[in-house]
């Protein structure tokens, strides 16, 4: 499913105002065209909610292919899953991830956005998924190592 360029500016201004600016993309910095054989380090924002029970942790993700595996660091908790990567502008990108589980299947959004070519921040958005709650949002910052 493709998303509007305008709805992913609607998300981004819907965050609270005390967000905004460690949210906003830098315009000179530039996000890969490609994931394939990269790796991101993402860390979540350490304010926990009922929405938010990721709260603070720090997860690696191995893209290849059109796989991912995604380590939660510190656990021995790994998830496995598909996805779709598409840079909308040279610092703006949105991963489309599905993980299938026993409970059911979860889908949900990575928006990033650029500081430097190999930082910045995210806007995790879950569509659906096992665990409650089913729908969330939650942000944080991501590294990508270098090459």
């Amino acid at each position: 499913m493709r998303t509007p360029v305008c709805l992913l500016l609607l998300a981004t201004a819907l965050l609270p105002a005390a967000h905004a600016a460690p949210y906003t993309a830098e315009p000179g910095c530039r996000l890969p065209e490609h994931i394939d054989g990269r790796r991101f380090t993402n860390l979540s924002d350490p304010t926990w909610r009922p929405d938010n029970p990721n709260a603070g942790r720090m997860v690696r993700v191995d893209f290849s292919g059109n796989r991912y595996l995604l380590s939660v660091l510190g656990t021995r908790l790994r998830f496995h899953g598909s996805y779709a990567y598409r840079r909308m502008a040279d610092n703006i990108a949105v991963v489309d991830m599905h993980e299938a589980f026993e409970a059911g299947d979860s889908h949900y959004q990575l928006v990033l956005t650029c500081r430097t070519d190999l930082q910045g921040r995210f806007v995790f958005t879950q569509f659906d998924g096992p665990i409650e709650p089913r729908r969330r949002q939650n942000g944080g910052t991501w590294t990508l190592q270098p090459r």
